[in-house]
């Protein structure tokens, strides 16, 4: 997985709003494949653990294949978020 130096910034800004101390991925089955989502969870005794661009990232143990995905900043009228390349998005 990558984080890019703009979703790192938002990150960061929103880790230290909410006290938190990183991120935690996690996916559900969908019709297309894995569903992820990104939480403020504490890691689970399971989850790899890694520090990605300066991010602590909670990997569930269930999720493979995460050297395909990028966490970017996307930026629209409404402002800016978060977006996750890679993942497959069919339905």
């Amino acid at each position: 997985m990558e984080i890019t130096d703009g979703a790192k910034e938002l990150l960061e800004n929103f880790l230290n709003e909410k006290e938190a101390e990183g991120i935690r991925l996690t996916s559900v089955a969908g019709c297309c494949g894995p569903q992820f989502t990104i939480s403020l969870d504490a890691p689970e005794e399971s989850d790899t653990v890694q520090t990605i661009n300066g991010i602590k990232v909670a990997i569930d143990s269930q999720i493979t294949g995460t050297e395909e995905l990028t966490l970017d900043k996307e930026v629209n009228q409404d402002g800016a978020g978060l977006v996750l390349l890679g993942a497959s998005n069919c339905c």
